[in-house]
């Protein structure tokens, strides 16, 4: 599953960027919500070293890629896109099934739930309590939740056991880089229920969880 980041240009029209501020990943400078749709298309991105790398990519483009591609999964972190914006083009291609989208805050996840009856959404976890009052707005579908990874370990399973997808990552601050190694990553989401476990490095954390079952087998 890939996990990207929208963020809306000012005519509305919907790109992967990290940052609200351009500065650091493209050609450009300030928000990116100030710029129209021909400004964003000129901009280049650029690497850490400065080298430039292409252009900018449009969401629709993604999703056009993910239809193509039959085991391709997105997991949608919207940022300021509307829930409804976001999801919009996942609905008309038929995608629901295949898509996660991260809310952070209720009123989110709750225009995120009416937007689309077939996506998964994930909500915030941080207490008991917040399984019980997002699994009344899910009102009987299906729903994921998001858990901090420094989260008291009953909360992993509280929300298992209330059936909900339970997502965590190994990010450290910033996102840009995780807290612990692969190895570490795979020993510490031993006996825990996650079913999404969110990491840079992917491939490195699945050799290391086939290592630590081998070990263990």
């Amino acid at each position: 599953m890939l996990e990207i980041d929208l963020t809306s240009d000012a005519d509305g029209m919907i790109f992967l960027l990290h940052d609200r501020n351009i500065d650091r990943v493209t050609t450009g400078h300030g928000p990116l919500a100030t710029l129209d749709d021909t400004a964003v298309r000129a901009l280049r991105m650029k690497n850490s070293q400065g080298k430039v790398r292409g252009r900018v990519t449009s969401y629709r483009e993604v999703v056009r890629w993910v239809a193509r591609e039959p085991t391709a999964r997105l997991m949608l972190d919207i940022k300021d896109v509307a829930p409804a914006d976001a999801l919009a083009p996942v609905r008309q291609a038929g995608l629901s099934g295949r898509v996660v989208v991260l809310t952070f805050a209720r009123d989110v996840a709750h225009a995120a739930f009416a937007a689309d009856p077939d996506v998964l959404v994930s909500v915030l976890i941080t207490r008991p309590a917040d399984i019980g009052l997002y699994a009344t707005m899910a009102a009987g579908r299906r729903f994921a939740t998001y858990i901090p990874q420094h989260a008291d370990p009953a909360l992993f399973h509280a929300a298992h056991d209330a059936g909900a997808v339970v997502i965590t990552d190994l990010l450290g601050p910033g996102a840009l880089a995780d807290a612990m190694t692969p190895e570490a990553g795979a020993r510490w989401a031993h006996g825990l229920p996650i079913d999404i476990l969110v990491t840079n490095t992917p491939i490195r954390l699945r050799a290391a969880f086939r290592s630590s079952l081998r070990a263990s087998g």
